[in-house]
């Protein structure tokens, strides 16, 4: 968890953290029967549930966790590494796999739990599945184009359906609930276990049918509850209207990246692919929609300069004011009128002026060498190397 709640657990305390949670894992899953092949085989056979009712409770559990913990700000879901969708490699995967479990009893986790007591099917079993990454390796270019075959990228349920996550979370726990009544009635039926003894309630087999309405209840609040990045986008919309926002003139704000002020940190909110205007020299780009990222959220509390806020036409410029305002940076401005009015100011050149004004002469001779020094400035900062695009990188892990 170290990479998703910095704040409370670092990198380095992220592996001791680890470490105890795999001992605890291991402890559990033998305890519970899980270091026997026949309880993954009794999944296939029909006469026991238990993992089936596990990887449901995880998951259930998980998403409903990540939804909450993520709203509250203590965990950023965007930082979450998703495995790319190969539609071939999935369906054929999945069909080894599953042919895998059958025949050895074990899925990986469950081997080493089996290994660890002595279990010599679970020993044969890691065995296989370290010649068989050998195998997959050196085949690996015979099957490469079938292996990648139908890349989807990273999907979201969510996102493909733009619905609420709370929605995917209700819909999910209830496919849970429904599966584990059904799965109980066909382990009864094959162990042949009498259903008539008791009623409902009093059944403790059945307990786990009230922790389900538990969940069903919590699942169906979670469908009210707005994702954090929207939530946020509301409530700094709010502020925008009630508020006036810091900006800083166009004109000044030429004069101090051309005098490489660095008291100033420029933020370009535009997205990657937007091209329309010229990229302010030295600039760092953040999208608009990854400043609610945590990583971003950090670099903007932290960073003792003040920011300026840039984009297209100035409207999420704004927006990022009052939202770096409400987590607690006030050293940030927008730029006035956005792009489009700072490189407009070099076209608008006044056509007639009073050569014994002093002020009029030097905005003329400036608002004239400006574009030539801002492509100076640009030069240098492309041969330097320096990067300028702040993409975070997401958090890889898993089972």
């Amino acid at each position: 968890m170290g990479p998703f709640v910095p704040d409370i657990i670092s990198n380095e305390l992220n592996l001791i953290v680890a470490l105890i949670i795999g001992f605890f894992f291991g402890f559990i899953l033998e305890q519970a029967g899980f270091s026997s092949s026949r309880k993954l085989a009794g999944l296939f056979y029909g006469y026991d549930f238990t993992v089936l009712r596990v990887f449901f409770t995880a998951g259930v559990t998980a998403m409903i966790g990540i939804i909450v913990l993520s709203f509250l700000g203590i965990v950023d879901w965007n930082m979450l590494f998703i495995n790319p969708t190969f539609l071939y490699s999935a369906i054929i995967g999945g069909i080894i796999m599953g042919a895998g479990f059958i025949i050895g009893g074990y899925c990986p986790g469950t081997s080493f739990a089996g290994a660890s007591i002595g279990k010599i099917d679970a020993i044969v079993f890691i065995v296989g599945g370290i010649l068989g990454v050998f195998v997959f390796a050196e085949l690996y270019p015979y099957f490469k184009d079938i292996y990648l075959g139908f890349d989807y990228g990273e999907l979201r349920i969510d996102k493909l359906l733009n619905v609420n996550p709370g929605i995917i979370a209700l819909g999910f726990t209830l496919m849970a609930f429904v599966a584990f009544i059904i799965t109980s009635k066909i382990e009864r039926k094959v162990n042949n276990i009498s259903t008539h003894s008791k009623k409902f309630f009093e059944l403790p087999e059945n307990k786990p049918l009230l922790f389900g309405f538990a969940f069903i209840a919590v699942s169906l609040i979670l469908t009210f509850l707005p994702t954090r990045e929207v939530y946020l986008q509301n409530k700094i919309e709010g502020i925008v209207q009630d508020k006036g926002i810091r900006q800083i003139d166009p004109l000044e704000f030429a004069f101090r990246v051309i005098d490489e002020d660095n008291s100033l940190l420029v933020v370009d909110l535009r997205d990657r692919s937007d091209k329309r205007y010229k990229t302010i020299p030295g600039s760092k780009q953040i999208p608009f929609d990854e400043l609610f990222y945590r990583e971003n959220q950090n670099f903007i509390k932290k960073i003792p300069k003040t920011i300026v806020f840039v984009d297209g036409q100035g409207i999420l410029s704004s927006k990022a004011v009052a939202f770096a305002n409400e987590i607690g940076n006030h050293r940030t401005v927008a730029l006035r009128g956005g792009l489009e009015g700072f490189w407009a100011q070099f076209q608008n050149k006044p056509k007639e002026i009073n050569q014994n004004d002093l002020h009029q002469v030097a905005y003329l001779n400036f608002i004239t060498s400006a574009p030539e020094k801002l492509q100076m400035l640009e030069t240098k900062y492309s041969r330097s190397g320096q990067s300028t695009d702040a993409k975070p990188k997401k958090k890889s892990g898993g089972c």
